[in-house]
């Protein structure tokens, strides 16, 4: 008899159990019968989660080697964007290899202090030619990755340390060309309800919002 093939659906429900366990330190009933769902499917996709119970995996190393492994176009979707420094590292070297990338965030974020954290990279981004587009329809609490038209990272993980470094994440990593596809199209609708930022009017921000901003960066570790 072959063994079952995991499916993402497995993997989740594994993930839930395992979690569950490491924070109560209860076995849900049902975690020794788990069944796995017949596939319905056929994108190719893997769960990757992240957090102090997986001390080998880390989503700023995986989104960071995918920055690198870009070669076309990267797009971030993203509510929280307050990149450490090897985050922003990668995105400069990826724009040094003409990489196209944009990055999409909420006009109206939820916490301002965060987004005065977040505005402090604005104008570093802009110079380097990163696109900036502030959605204006809503708070945008979508977080995905987009990598050169064949490859997406779906899931919970915000663009800032304490995702990285602290919270319990999880991603979905989607390798099915029609699958970046149709997150693409709904990319094009969030830049249709965007607005870009321009880097010559927000040079010309105000010298006070400056300093709130840098305020903001400088204790970015406790947001």
């Amino acid at each position: 008899m072959s063994k079952p093939k995991w499916n993402s659906v497995a993997q989740i429900e594994a993930l839930f159990y395992a979690d569950h366990y490491v924070e109560t330190e209860v076995e849900l009933p049902g975690v020794q019968n788990l069944v796995i769902p017949e596939k319905t499917g056929s994108t190719s996709a893997q769960l990757f989660p992240s957090g102090p119970a997986y001390p080998r995996a880390n989503h700023q190393e995986l989104l960071v080697a995918l920055i690198h492994s870009a070669r076309e176009e990267l797009s971030i979707v993203t509510p929280y964007f307050v990149p450490d420094d090897i985050f922003l590292h990668a995105l400069r070297t990826a724009r040094d290899r003409n990489v196209k990338i944009d990055i999409i965030v909420p006009l109206n974020a939820d916490n301002r202090f965060t987004r005065l954290a977040q505005e402090s990279h604005y104008e570093e981004l802009l110079d380097c030619g990163i696109g900036i587009h502030r959605y204006r329809k809503g708070f945008l609490h979508a977080k995905h990755i987009l990598i050169d038209h064949t490859m997406a990272v779906i899931g919970s993980t915000n663009i800032d340390i304490r995702s990285f470094a602290l919270n319990a994440e999880a991603s979905l990593l989607v390798y099915e060309r029609a699958a970046v596809i149709e997150l693409e199209n709904l990319n094009q609708r969030y830049l249709r309800d965007s607005d870009p930022v321009d880097i010559n009017t927000w040079k010309q921000r105000p010298a006070w919002k400056q300093v709130l901003e840098s305020l903001a960066r400088l204790a970015d570790s406790l947001l």
